[in-house]
């Protein structure tokens, strides 16, 4: 039955796991930026924390964490607690995190824990001219400055659909977004804000956010679900970013839904269902593909009637399959799931995935599913979280890998109405 389908989207370029899975420092004085990033990294995840267990913790000599200690304190990053153990001070940096998605855009500032401060949602109409969409980002942008700490932002980056250029800083091909195909988004937004201006996957942001802002390095799946459905992983705390940077094509993947085998994203995707819903007469709407705030308002309105439970279950099930894949793939003990789609789906949705992932894999691996803390936000808290990371010169989950311009990257051929 597969073979009638429209084929998956498998890239032929390979993909790069960033970093390995033993995390510690070393003592040789040309890599003490390294150094120094190792000890904040520790510090932000796990303290308060005494430097004798930071020495522990990294591998590195008693004196060499009390130097990185002392110039951490100077740069007011971190900061003394009781019995003089060392913490991050939050607000010593603050960064910008836009997410655009094809019917929306988020925008958020969050500071150096990845603790979203502000948050701003837009709607777009599905055809909406690049210029305005940017005024009123850089709008969004300039009220999210004013919300900082001493007005003291260190940087935006936008979290984009693939693909995505990172060595020139703009879209190529993307399915739902075609009028910003090859547009200078970055260059662009940067002239309007006066703010240095980075792009990044919508999948890899995502990811990004989960790792800087777990508690430990672990493996985990990042799922966004919005108008569309992408997937990253996460493997001892480095997001694997794929040869291009690409990684997080995720929609594609078959699965059996709605009584036939279709690709996950229109298995679960808002305006299909909605659609579905009101062929099945669940609902009586009438909304029109480019208009974003009704597709929301529809689907919010679905998943509220019991009467399309089943209907929102049967999404939430289409995802498991899908995931039940990649957990055992990546034998990861944690998948996070956030995005519009999904919290309107609530809990429901998350059991159904919960569901079949454990119909699907009796055996294990047994992964953890829960929704992402920063909920609709995920991605754009995620490009947030890599400014911060960009601006401290933290080999962190994204930040620390040279973006490649050598790679292919290859245009989509699957196109995903929205």
């Amino acid at each position: 039955m597969l073979g009638s389908m429209d084929q998956p989207r498998q890239p032929s370029r390979r993909t790069v796991l960033l970093g390995g899975t033993r995390h510690s420092g070393t003592n040789i004085a040309d890599v003490g930026t390294r150094n120094r990033a190792l000890v904040l990294d520790l510090v932000r995840r796990a303290g308060p924390v005494h430097r004798a267990d930071l020495a522990r913790g990294t591998g590195l000599s008693p004196q060499t964490v009390s130097n990185i200690a002392a110039r951490l304190l100077a740069e007011g990053l971190v900061g003394h607690v009781e019995e003089r153990a060392l913490a991050v001070v939050p607000a010593a940096r603050t960064a910008i995190g836009v997410h655009l998605d094809p019917a929306a855009f988020e925008a958020v500032l969050v500071d150096l824990t990845g603790t979203v401060l502000v948050a701003e949602h837009h709607d777009l109409a599905a055809r909406a001219e690049p210029g305005a969409v940017l005024d009123a980002m850089a709008a969004a942008v300039g009220r999210l400055r004013a919300e900082a700490p001493d007005r003291d932002v260190r940087g935006v980056t936008v979290a984009v659909p693939g693909p995505v250029d990172l060595g020139e800083e703009r879209l190529r091909t993307p399915a739902q977004l075609r009028p910003w195909s090859a547009y200078p988004l970055a260059a662009e937004l940067t002239a309007r804000t006066g703010t240095e201006v980075h792009l990044e996957k919508d999948a890899i942001a995502g990811a990004f956010g989960e790792a800087w802002t777990s508690p430990e390095r672990q493996d985990l799946v990042a799922v966004h679900l919005g108008s569309g459905v992408s997937a990253a992983a996460v493997a001892s705390g480095e997001v694997v970013r794929g040869s291009t940077g690409n990684a997080g094509e995720f929609g594609g993947m078959p699965v059996y839904a709605h009584g036939r085998w279709t690709a996950v994203w229109e298995a679960c995707q808002p305006l299909q269902q909605v659609r579905r819903a009101v062929a099945a007469g669940l609902i009586d709407v009438e909304v029109a593909s480019d208009d974003a705030a009704a597709v929301r308002a529809a689907y919010a309105r679905l998943c509220r009637e019991p009467a399309a439970a089943g209907l929102v279950a049967e999404g939430g099930a289409a995802l498991g399959s899908a995931l039940a894949h990649v957990v055992e793939l990546l034998d990861v003990p944690r998948v996070t799931i956030g995005g519009s789609a999904a919290v309107l789906g609530g809990e429901p949705f998350l059991d159904a995935v919960r569901s079949r992932l454990r119909e699907r894999l009796p055996r294990g691996p047994h992964a953890e599913v829960a929704f992402s803390t920063a909920g609709e936000v995920a991605v754009a808290r995620g490009a947030a979280c890599s400014a911060i990371a960009r601006s401290i010169d933290a080999p962190s989950p994204v930040a620390s890998a040279r973006r490649r311009t050598g790679g292919t990257v290859r245009a989509r051929s699957i196109s995903h109405p929205w």
